[in-house]
């Protein structure tokens, strides 16, 4: 039990330590860098994770398929193609894009190959550390990235002269987290997996790259491997792509900003995540919570204090000067920016709480939502942002936010109150055989 704990708290570390050194990286590299060479590094840095999760497989989500595991020992040979696939599209687009001045060029050109080639080979090396209870080394790993980020800004805010080494550097440090990633994967091969885990199957053929029937394998699993794929090329991938969307549009200056916006639902994206997972220990207690919501003016007063917390919020980081938005105009325009962007992360961070009950209880209308929301986020993103600006795009977050909300608590409470039956039928019985035996 305590090394269960021990790795929740790991597995919820290594997710908000990277959303925050990014948070922290973000915000002093808009303060002290120049906006519009800004935008556009980050801009290739948001096409960089497309790139990846357009060929990531995710194969440590198809290892855990029993039929799978039991049958081959690894699916490294995934990665590879991810690797291959990710790093041409990369290259190819990237440096398109580059030359028409939409993104940032490297000084070195082999950073182009070695960041999607390195990050590439990492996803099935993720999840085998999950797998061998190495949470601890990937939280330490994560740690490390995050450091180098914010290290990298403060370098470059110390030598100006560097400025155009930034999008190598960026891509440098995300070499490194794969490399990291794929030394610690093979040195736990040589451990092995711990003794009393029953994850790992003996009987799995031993892979060998010249002799596995890859066709075989591809034909066996395909639907597999094709959901997988889906749910990575889609949700992973979208969340990168309005940045690009909000560059293009309105500036790479304006897409500066917005990556600075993004970091702070990022965070909230990924506390959202660790709280759900505390939250999954009392599912019941959650489902019976969700039932009996408070209606009328107790949950208009939620509201007046949701709304309240985050003007506070926004006035404290206009206070702070959190984000450089005095180019944004008058004090008004300045708050209006913040509370839309508090509000959109405050959101973000109550539907991704509530997708685990989603995903408990209904994965088809897991699926539907999560792409409506995507689909929705970057058309109301483009939309807005060509009509409004900045501020136009951040409020198109908030819109699908409040949409997404609804039908999470729909589907939520429908899930409840069908759980809360079978637990009454079930229990039907044994309350009528007790009430019998008072009547005797």
């Amino acid at each position: 039990m305590a090394d269960m704990k021990r790795d929740a708290v790991y597995v919820m570390l290594a997710s908000a330590l990277p959303a925050f050194g990014n948070f922290v990286a973000v915000a002093l590299a808009l303060h002290y860098l120049d906006a519009a060479w800004l935008g556009k590094s980050y801009a290739l840095i948001a096409f960089f994770f497309v790139a990846i999760d357009l060929f990531n497989f995710g194969s440590p989500r198809i290892f855990t398929i029993e039929k799978v595991r039991s049958h081959v020992s690894t699916l490294i040979f995934l990665d590879c193609l991810s690797a291959l696939g990710s790093t041409v599209v990369f290259v190819a687009v990237g440096t398109l894009f580059a030359n028409y001045g939409l993104f940032a060029r490297t000084q070195f050109g082999v950073m182009m190959v070695l960041a999607p080639m390195s990050y590439g080979l990492s996803h099935f090396s993720l999840g085998v550390l999950r797998f061998y209870g190495r949470s601890g080394t990937i939280c330490a790993i994560s740690t490390v990235s995050a450091m180098s980020r914010v290290l990298i800004i403060m370098l470059l805010v110390e030598r100006r002269s560097l400025d155009a080494y930034l999008p190598d550097l960026l891509l440098f440090v995300e070499a490194l987290y794969g490399v990291m990633l794929l030394v610690a994967y093979l040195h736990s091969l040589r451990r092995g997996p711990p003794r009393d885990s029953e994850f790992f199957r003996p009987e799995a053929e031993k892979f060998n790259f010249r002799t596995f029937d890859y066709k075989a394998f591809f034909v066996q699993n395909r639907e597999e491997i094709l959901g997988s794929w889906y749910g990575n090329a889609i949700f992973s991938g979208a969340k990168h792509v309005d940045i690009m969307i909000v560059t293009f549009i309105v500036g790479p200056a304006a897409g500066s900003l917005y990556r600075g916006v993004k970091s702070v639902h990022n965070l909230a994206f990924n506390s959202g995540q660790g709280v759900a997972l505390v939250l999954s220990g009392g599912f019941k207690r959650v489902m019976a919570a969700l039932l009996h919501l408070p209606n009328g003016r107790v949950t208009a007063a939620g509201v007046v204090f949701l709304f309240v917390l985050v003007s506070f919020a926004s006035w404290l980081a206009c206070r702070i000067h959190l984000f450089p938005i005095a180019v944004l105009g008058s004090y008004a325009m300045q708050f209006g920016f913040m509370f839309v962007a508090f509000l959109g992360a405050t959101l973000i961070f109550v539907c991704r709480v509530l997708s685990l009950l989603v995903f408990s209880a209904n994965r088809a209308s897991f699926v539907t939502i999560s792409t409506l929301e995507v689909g929705t986020s970057l058309l109301f993103v483009s939309v807005l942002s060509y009509g409004f600006g900045l501020i136009g795009a951040l409020t198109g977050i908030v819109i699908v936010g409040v949409l997404v909300l609804g039908l999470s608590l729909a589907i939520s409470r429908r899930a409840a109150r069908r759980s809360l039956a079978s637990i009454q039928t079930a229990d039907a019985p044994v309350i009528n055989k007790w009430c019998g035996s008072l009547q005797e």
